[in-house]
């Protein structure tokens, strides 16, 4: 019986399976590499898809709350439209929640266009804060993989 039945368990499995059962069958050292290669790929996913969707609706209402201010200070239709068509829902499907961080990703881009073509400051450096914040994040849902088959059981 799987206790714990989720994405991240079926691939760090497969990955196990492979590193165990397949691994040792495999002699030809450039076949051995290129399984490793793609266990590292298969524990990538396993790992952002266990911090994905909180990730992307921890970063959605910064980029809302950003376009929003920026249309406020502006009065600029491109940002308030934007920001006024993105919203987070309340689904956790990830198609769903990609959907809305999408939105919300158009309508910062949006606000950053315009505050860099209009050198606002303030905005600019919030803005910049928020994509250092959004780099920290891909790192850290990525960088979770130190070995090939590691496991979190």
């Amino acid at each position: 019986m799987i206790t714990r039945p989720s994405t991240s368990r079926v691939l760090e499995d497969v990955v196990e399976e492979l590193t165990r059962d397949i691994m040792p069958s495999i002699t030809d050292p450039a076949q051995q590499i290129r399984l490793s290669m793609l266990m590292i790929v298969l524990n990538n996913c396993a790992n952002a898809s266990e911090r994905e969707i909180a990730v992307m609706r921890e970063e959605i209402p910064t980029y809302l709350a950003f376009a929003a201010d920026v249309a406020a200070a502006t009065g600029n239709a491109d940002v308030s439209a934007a920001a006024e068509s993105a919203a987070m829902g309340d689904s956790l499907v990830l198609s769903d929640v990609i959907a809305d961080y999408q939105r919300a990703s158009r309508a910062f881009s949006t606000a950053m266009d315009l505050v860099m073509d209009t050198v606002n400051r303030d905005f600019i450096e919030r803005g910049e804060d928020l994509l250092r914040t959004r780099m920290d994040n891909e790192r850290a849902i990525l960088s979770g993989v130190a070995a090939v088959g590691r496991s979190a059981s």
